[in-house]
């Protein structure tokens, strides 16, 4: 009887061991837009490069794309939303669904909205981030411009959305049309009022434009560039975009500026 006990407690102990490194590993009660934010970098897809998620609610997919117009990516930025557990809607692009994560890595399935029948696996690594701090964190979200100049843009070209992360991504997006692009981004100085941004793939830093960050809160970011004085405000409803590679001639003049003016 006390051998048999013994077998019993065994097992038990067993089974308690394996279903605890299960839950280590199963994404169950645990998928919150604070375990995705990041940006991963896809290892087994020559079709995709990677794939970044924030606390706004925003994805940014970036697709290799091989054509006789285009040799080089393609940006597709829209709106997630967490479903249950595992599973994430993004926006006119499919369905992903989660199969692990952990603090530096992620694999997932994805099924494309445009070919449900076709399902795709990505496994991918969490590029590094730069440090946390106060002003960092604040601007990493994604923001809609306001005024320029104290005039609103609301039905003007420069209408516009501008995602920052710690991954180091600069986005701008233009909700109506395909213009805008991804960029580079970094502080300039120690008090972090002044920001470089680059939109090349690699960046010359000290070379780079770089604009003025006076004012930034939780509610309001200011940006002054050049002679333009910029309100933004954290986003509220964002429309999905596909944007042009930098690569392609015909989308060069998104270096002109930090706005793509």
């Amino acid at each position: 009887m006390k051998k048999l006990k013994q077998i019993l407690v065994a097992i038990f102990v067993l089974t308690f061991i394996v279903a605890c490194n299960k839950d280590d590993n199963d994404p169950k009660g645990n998928l919150e837009k604070t375990t995705i934010s990041a940006k991963w970098i896809v290892s087994n897809s020559s079709e995709y490069s990677s794939f970044e998620f924030n606390e706004s609610g925003n994805y940014i997919v970036v697709k290799n794309t091989t054509t006789k117009s285009t040799n080089g990516q393609i940006f597709l930025f829209g709106t997630y939303e967490i479903t249950d557990n595992k599973t994430i809607v993004l926006s006119d692009f499919g369905t992903l669904t989660l199969s692990e994560i952990d603090e530096n890595s992620i694999d997932f399935s994805i099924k494309l909205t445009s070919n449900p029948n076709n399902e795709i696996t990505i496994n991918a690594s969490k590029q590094e981030e730069m440090e946390s701090t106060a002003r960092t964190d604040l601007l990493c979200r994604t923001w809609e411009m306001v005024t320029i100049n104290g005039e609103p843009v609301v039905g003007t070209e420069m209408e516009l959305t501008v995602l920052f992360s710690k991954a180091g991504t600069y986005f701008v997006s233009y909700p109506d049309n395909d213009e805008g692009g991804l960029a580079q981004w970094k502080w300039k100085n120690e008090a972090e009022t002044q920001l470089l941004y680059s939109w090349d793939e690699v960046p010359v830093w000290e070379d780079a434009d770089h604009v003025e960050i006076p004012e930034l809160t939780s509610t309001k970011l200011i940006v002054i560039d050049d002679e333009d004085t910029c309100l933004l405000q954290p986003v509220s409803t964002t429309k999905s975009a596909i944007v042009k590679s930098l690569k392609d001639p015909s989308n060069k003049h998104i270096k002109s500026g930090f706005y793509n003016k």
